[in-house]
């Protein structure tokens, strides 16, 4: 009797985990299908068209690799491509230090700890058209910035205006808006980190210092190349932001591989190169990303 109540809730256990399969895949499929259609597809679409000449409604013409060949000819194309990796060797090690810092202040609760952190968030809930446009009038010379320094009798040159300045204006704007979305990640990583680990260390004198760069540092690095990714990738894709300050100018001074790539495809009609733009960052984004983390793997290790 044991024997065969046994075997029965066996075989009750071994049906329910092969309906539970079936229950996971049908709740999977609405996700892979969204998934599928918003992402998976659009590559693929751009992989294709970035082979074709085409300007919208005329037949497409097949020109194989002719539109990447005729991007990397562009002088514009070239300057694009330079702004995008300035912009983003500029972001990195502004960005990560500090909010790796600041995200520490504020795990040892230093101070007013909540204010801060609600003050370092509160301008990632903006849209960056709101920013870009407050940002714009900051430094005009007439209102901001510009006023008080001619008030004081100092020359002032609208950053934005000035083709060597125009991408130091543009970072400014990128580093107050999303620094705060950087701490909260360092934050949220900080919270798993083993107290008992730092309370021995205290223990055997550890100073503080010690403690953060022995203990904390390593043990949150994983945390570092998560946010140093995002970032890298946010940095080659920025456009919002950009397009709203500048506009990608003056002088295409601005102009990253994103907005060539809108001004490609909507401006001039030109969908080929504009899809050949968008595989170029689709592979620079996914290239850069793969040698990030095998490098920051290594330096951990």
């Amino acid at each position: 009797m044991k024997t065969d109540f046994y075997l029965k809730n066996k075989n009750k256990k071994v049906s329910w985990r092969k309906n539970q399969w079936k229950w996971v895949v049908l709740f999977l499929i609405p996700g892979m299908a969204l998934y599928c259609s918003l992402v998976i597809y659009p590559v693929i679409e751009a992989f294709r068209l970035s082979l074709f000449h085409w300007y919208g409604g005329e037949e497409k013409l097949f020109v194989g690799l002719n539109n990447f060949r005729t991007l990397f000819t562009s002088e514009i194309f070239k300057s694009s491509l330079w702004v995008t990796i300035k912009y983003m060797l500029i972001n990195l090690p502004l960005q990560i230090p500090v909010s790796y810092v600041l995200a520490y202040l504020l795990y040892k609760k230093i101070g007013p700890f909540r204010f801060f952190r609600f003050v370092f968030f509160l301008p990632c809930v903006l849209l960056s058209v709101v920013v870009g446009y407050t940002l714009n009038i900051l430094f005009t010379p007439w209102f901001g910035i510009g006023a008080v320094l001619k008030g004081l009798g100092i020359k002032y040159v609208n950053p934005l205006a000035e083709p060597r300045l125009a991408i130091y204006g543009v970072i400014f704007g990128d580093y107050w808006q999303w620094l705060g979305i950087k701490i909260v990640l360092f934050y949220a990583g900080f919270q798993d980190l083993p107290v008992e680990i730092l309370e021995a260390a205290t223990i055997d004198g550890a100073s503080e210092l010690q403690k953060f760069f022995r203990i904390v540092i390593p043990l949150s690095w994983h945390t570092v190349t998560t946010v140093t990714a995002l970032l890298l990738m946010g940095s080659l894709r920025v456009f919002d932001l950009v397009f709203i300050m500048t506009g990608g100018g003056p002088n295409h001074a601005t102009e990253t591989l994103s907005i060539h790539l809108f001004n490609l495809a909507f401006d001039q009609m030109d969908f080929g190169s504009g899809s050949a733009v968008a595989v170029i960052l689709f592979l620079l984004s996914l290239t850069l990303t793969i040698v990030l983390r095998r490098v920051m793997q290594r330096f951990f290790n």
